[in-house]
């Protein structure tokens, strides 16, 4: 189905897990987007981060806002692929495979102790290198090159929406990666250094409101105007599509 003309795939969790094996077995570069409101958001104000979404190897959906606007347009959002609990998820499968994964982003320190949690989540995994993503335009070469030493088949890249996008596929043909996936504020939860919400505001579908209590000043624009305006443009595609089928 689409959103805001961005294909997204709508799929169980097992499915997802074999469509990115599928990927992985391509042997060509692939990058993979994890979408949410705040991810449509910028891609309505953006047209070029649109343009990559649309032009992605496969978009999967992340969070309540979206499934919300999936249930609008008559269809089941199916399973919700928030990297917070995915990646862990694939990391479990990939274990299993022999899949190399490659940590980029998040402050100095982070990345290593997300790495040290993934190994514990998921015994074998084979986590092959990892590196902060607090560096100089002029340094993004010899960043490729330590990735590309480590022979990943997953790159995952926590830099926050829409860089991580960007640097994506500004790099994808430099990097000798199969998967590319940007995962937000992952390596922050995974080394503790942000909390996650209680598992009853979870299963309810309010993790947002966790995270903009516990940091309003970076989260305030992306909830309190972002979330109306999701809302509205939501209203109004649904709106106009009813329009023009009438017609």
């Amino acid at each position: 189905m689409t959103l805001f003309d961005i294909p997204f795939t709508v799929c169980s969790l097992d499915d997802g897990i074999g469509r990115i094996e599928e990927l992985i077995r391509a042997g060509r570069p692939q990058h993979i987007i994890l979408a949410n409101a705040h991810t449509l958001n910028l891609a309505c104000d953006m047209p070029g981060y649109r343009n990559i979404l649309k032009e992605a190897s496969l978009v999967l959906r992340d969070g309540t806002g979206v499934a919300w606007a999936m249930k609008k347009k008559g269809v089941n959002p199916l399973h919700n692929f928030v990297g917070t609990d995915f990646i862990p998820d694939f990391c479990r499968c990939a274990a299993k495979k022999g899949y190399r994964i490659f940590l980029l982003g998040a402050e100095p320190g982070v990345s290593e102790k997300a790495a040290r949690r993934l190994e514990s989540i998921a015994p074998g995994i084979e986590i092959c290198g990892q590196h902060h993503g607090f560096f100089t335009i002029e340094e993004t070469d010899s960043i490729i090159e330590i990735i590309n030493k480590a022979r990943p088949d997953m790159l995952l890249v926590a830099m926050g929406n829409p860089r991580q996008e960007l640097w994506i596929t500004e790099n994808i043909d430099k990097l000798k990666v199969t998967v590319c996936i940007g995962v937000g504020a992952l390596f922050d939860y995974l080394s503790g250094r942000v909390k996650r919400a209680p598992c009853w505001m979870l299963k309810a579908g309010m993790e947002w409101i966790f995270r903009f209590v516990i940091e309003p000043k970076r989260l305030w624009k992306r909830y309190i105007i972002g979330n109306p305006i999701f809302v509205f443009r939501v209203y109004r595609e649904n709106k106009y599509a009813y329009k023009e089928s009438s017609e």
